[in-house]
């Protein structure tokens, strides 16, 4: 609704219209005298602040006559009517030809984005459309329906629009792709058809789906990670969870470590470290830590094999028959830390054989972290739920020779029996 003003003497009448683009004057024909400060009390009192340039140039174009009870502009704003124009903070050519399908070879050379990254901004060119930023009244003007609706138009998959600071960010880490439509969109995928054969450094902050095996290749990768195949004579850090669709074999050199949980077919020969649970055929000739849990089905079982866990250790059989190999099995608090701190121990002895004060200065602080962790898991252990107590469950043939430890005490198993079920101990 138009808000109007009159002057005391009712001969003066200022209306400004509902959008607050313009403001009109009418003098009454009264016989009365016009007197200039009524008018200028009632902008004041208006509270009109722009425009009046504007309301001049728009008289003198159209050849406007001031006559009695008729309105004439004393102030006139511009909106917007254009399109806006986003402003973009990447390289749109590499945007436009980016393809989450990529070889391994060329993961390096692709640059990835941060969450929360600025990755274009959204405004009106006043300048271009001679548009006014403030209406009559001072306020500045927003298109906001149409400059939203055209936002939300082209924000993409893990692409958010501030709507206050005309911003679209990143929602997630990943890498910039721009479509045909002019859609940006952060890829937190990356595909790899085919092999990761010999790649001695794949790193990326995404997830990483590969539709063939890991051969000889070490992978660090700060999301999760699938593989379709085998994992063979490689090394792999990964910050989320680790799908393999058939066996892991040969990783001991470099090793797995998994912040998260691991599923897989047979471990042979491996050295595996997991923070959460590991599900998996049969263990041979490897080490492995299974933090959160040890799961193996009824017909799997563990051989010449030493596992730990914080948890549970599962499995339908252990050792061989007439073999003669020793398989350990430990529960204790925080097998993950532990180990952990024992390799970084051993790499910072070996930092400071070379002198490498750098590298002495990182394994240090990284120890130190590590060891206050574990002065929390130890806390953690002794505010444990008694209800749910950690142990050992063989379903069927247990061979010897089998070395059992459940935190303080030990068992030994020097010839064969069916099942096992040991808890631990209050």
């Amino acid at each position: 609704m138009s808000k109007i003003f009159t002057n005391p003497a009712q001969n003066v009448t200022l209306t400004i219209s509902e959008d607050k683009l313009s403001a009109w004057l009418t003098i009454h024909k009264s016989g009365k005298l016009i007197d200039e400060q009524d008018i200028l009390d009632l902008i004041d009192e208006a509270g009109i602040k722009f425009g009046f340039e504007d309301a001049l140039r728009h008289i003198r174009t159209n050849n406007l006559q001031k006559e009695f009870d008729q309105p004439f502009p004393i102030a006139m704003c511009k909106a917007g009517t254009e399109t806006p124009t986003p402003r973009y903070y990447f390289d749109m050519a590499a945007a436009r030809r980016f393809d989450p399908i990529i070889e391994a070879a060329n993961v390096a050379r692709l640059t990835c984005v941060e969450e929360g990254t600025v990755l274009a901004d959204l405004s009106e060119s006043i300048f271009a459309t001679q548009s006014s930023i403030y209406n009559v009244v001072g306020e500045m003007i927003v298109s906001g329906e149409k400059q939203a609706e055209y936002a939300q138009s082209i924000a993409g998959k893990n692409v958010t629009y501030d709507s206050e600071k005309g911003r679209f960010i990143s929602t997630s880490a990943g890498y910039i792709g721009m479509d045909e439509d002019g859609i940006i969109s952060i890829y937190d995928t990356l595909i790899i058809n085919g092999n990761v054969e010999g790649i001695q450094d794949l790193r990326t902050p995404v997830d990483l789906l590969v539709k063939g095996n890991v051969l000889r290749s070490f992978l660090a990768v700060q999301g999760n990670i699938s593989v379709e195949g085998d994992v063979q004579f490689s090394g792999i850090n990964c910050a989320g969870n680790l799908s393999v669709g058939g066996v892991i074999t040969f990783c001991r050199q470099k090793g797995l470590e998994v912040l998260g949980d691991l599923s897989c077919g047979n471990i042979r020969h491996s050295k595996i470290l997991i923070k959460g649970t590991l599900n998996c055929g049969n263990i041979e000739g490897s080490e492995v830590v299974g933090e959160a849990g040890v799961f193996l089905p009824e017909n799997a079982g563990i051989i010449h094999s030493t596992v730990q866990s914080a948890k549970r250790i599962e499995a339908g059989f252990v050792g061989e028959v007439e073999s003669g190999s020793e398989v350990n099995l430990e529960i204790t608090i925080s097998p993950f830390l532990k180990y952990l701190l024992m390799q970084l121990t051993r790499e910072l002895v070996h930092a400071k054989q070379s002198a490498n004060q750098t590298m002495i200065q990182d394994l240090s602080s990284q120890i130190s972290t590590c060891e206050k962790e574990l002065d929390n898991e130890l806390n953690n252990f002794l505010n444990r739920d008694v209800s749910e107590p950690a142990g050992i469950r063989i379903a069927e043939d247990v061979h010897p020779y089998v070395h059992i430890r459940i935190q303080k005490h030990e068992y030994q198993i020097r010839k064969h029996q069916t099942g096992l079920s040991i808890d631990e101990k209050n």
